[in-house]
């Protein structure tokens, strides 16, 4: 995360000293694309290709396969995906920055949080162009704060939302049969059942990381304030009743909290075989197709707490020398259709959550919706939202690591 901080301070020194913003960039294409019908009109019939993180089969599949064969099918597109980490194709794009490649290789990249603000402070995005999408527009909340705002960066136009993700707890209602609904409720069961309850060990997993930050909103009573700025200081001061809760907690976990799981493969593991007996995930779908693949037993439910857990969203953008950019629009706004969404939520294809909004589906779609949410252990999407916490500053995030760290379970 250091090394990308210090790759956004080398982009900004380069972005000025080339002359080129995205400003310009911008007005240039804007010539060419003021409509859908320009979009159609030049995307159809090409290659686009999509850098993107390939460590999850899941969604590897779920791009060659469904989304491959319906580009192909409705605008003649050829999609190439590219397996290539963030900080791979950050490095990438710099660099064609720097040599001014233009036209350059990539068409789209999968992005959020750090990274994002990074590729746009950098200039390495084209942009704005989600008032161009049609399925944006007709079946989005355009007033919800993550197409706004993507970890507290103003998004402007320059990231379009592809999903959704939040924390959901999983517990086997065989053990518990009434699971805790607060952190405060957490803690007197964790003293009822000792060595019962676990999470994912920070810095390094995300999921453990966002359990403890979902108890920053609980246990600080505060909520804007975590897309606000605040000094480090300020930040330890008000983590002081989150590090106490988590120290009183420790005697009462799996292997009284002198050891975590490594990561949230690890603790599912635990759950699996009964040494704990509740688990967690930020893919919304995951426990139900371990239920439907008959790894979890149907006494396995999922649900988030009643004060709420940590959800935030991933995006596609556009880069700033994309050969194909018309062709890129197309393939987004198909990844934004109610088709594309339902079927990226099915737990056995990838169990992602959708981003649109539910009041603007028709009732064909909502149906299908339901048939999903009907599925053992599957969470319900008014659920999740009524429970959904905005994510915080990526800079929190890196403190909180390192609070844990230093404090509660290094």
């Amino acid at each position: 995360m250091k090394r990308l901080k210090k790759l956004g301070v080398v982009l900004m020194i380069i972005f000025m000293l080339t002359g080129c913003s995205a400003g310009t960039m911008n007005k240039l294409e804007e010539a060419k694309l003021n409509t859908w019908e320009d979009v159609l009109a030049q995307g159809k019939n090409k290659e686009v290709t999509i850098l993107m993180w390939g460590g999850n089969e899941s969604v590897n599949k779920y791009m060659d396969g469904f989304v491959s064969t319906n580009l192909k099918e409705k605008y003649g597109i050829t999609l190439k995906r590219v397996p290539m980490n963030a900080p791979e194709f950050m490095s990438k794009l710099l660099n064609e920055k720097k040599g001014n490649v233009d036209p350059g290789t990539a068409d789209l990249v999968w992005i959020n949080a750090e990274n994002f603000r990074t590729a746009k402070q950098g200039g390495l995005l084209w942009g704005p162009f989600t008032d161009l999408l049609p399925n944006l527009k007709q079946y989005y909340d355009l007033e919800a704060s993550d197409l706004h705002y993507d970890t507290g960066i103003a998004i402007e136009g320059h990231e379009a939302i592809w999903g959704r993700a939040q924390l959901v707890l999983t517990y086997d209602s065989a053990y518990v049969k009434e699971p805790p609904k607060s952190f405060k409720e957490l803690m007197a069961w964790a003293k009822a059942n000792p060595g019962k309850f676990t999470y994912p060990k920070l810095p390094d997993d995300f999921v453990g990381a966002a359990f403890i930050r979902t108890a920053y909103y609980e246990l600080t009573g505060e909520k804007d304030i975590f897309q606000q700025e605040m000094t480090r200081e300020e930040f330890n001061e008000l983590s002081k009743p989150v590090v106490a809760y988590f120290k009183e907690l420790n005697p009462y976990l799996w292997r009284e909290g002198k050891a975590f799981p490594v990561s949230q493969a690890q603790q599912d593991e635990l759950f699996k075989n009964g040494e704990v007996y509740m688990t967690m995930g930020f893919e919304i779908g995951k426990t139900a197709g371990q239920v439907k693949a008959g790894v979890y037993p149907e006494s396995v439910k999922t649900y988030v707490f009643d004060t709420g857990t940590v959800g935030n969203s991933h995006y596609l953008a556009v880069p700033f020398n994309s050969p194909n950019k018309a062709a890129a629009l197309l393939a987004i706004d198909f990844l934004q259709s109610p088709e594309a969404q339902l079927e990226k939520m099915k737990p056995e294809v990838w169990g992602d959550m959708p981003a649109f909004d539910t009041n603007k589906l028709d009732a064909a779609i909502k149906s299908q919706l339901e048939m999903l949410e009907s599925e053992p252990a599957s969470p319900s999407m008014e659920m999740l939202t009524k429970g959904r916490l905005p994510e915080m500053q990526a800079q929190y995030i890196d403190w909180i690591k390192e609070i844990w760290t230093e404090e509660i379970g290094g």
